[in-house]
């Protein structure tokens, strides 16, 4: 297979993968709410990815915050963020 052909064999996944997830928009609540859970678990088990705060390590409003503050913050935010998200999964029609 040429190189265009792989081109073509690509593009032309990309496309139909992009096309059905046009047409079910619901799913990618479902996408959505995997890498939010996968954050959850990351800052429940204090994985430092998952609990690097962003902004250089400094956001004016927590800057007074010990660093288990900020965690509890963050699984606060990212709890909500994911119950709205299945929410939003299981009532959409």
């Amino acid at each position: 297979m040429a190189d265009g052909g792989i081109y073509e064999a690509m593009s032309d996944a990309a496309d139909r993968f992009f096309g059905w997830a046009q047409s079910n928009p619901k799913f990618g609540l479902l996408l959505v709410a995997a890498l939010l859970a996968l954050w959850l678990t990351g800052l429940l088990r204090r994985w430092k990815w998952a609990c690097h705060w962003q902004f250089g390590g400094k956001l004016w409003f927590f800057d007074d915050c010990s660093p288990e503050t900020r965690r509890l913050i963050q699984i606060a935010l990212v709890g909500v963020a994911l119950a709205a998200c299945l929410t939003m999964f299981f009532v959409w029609k």
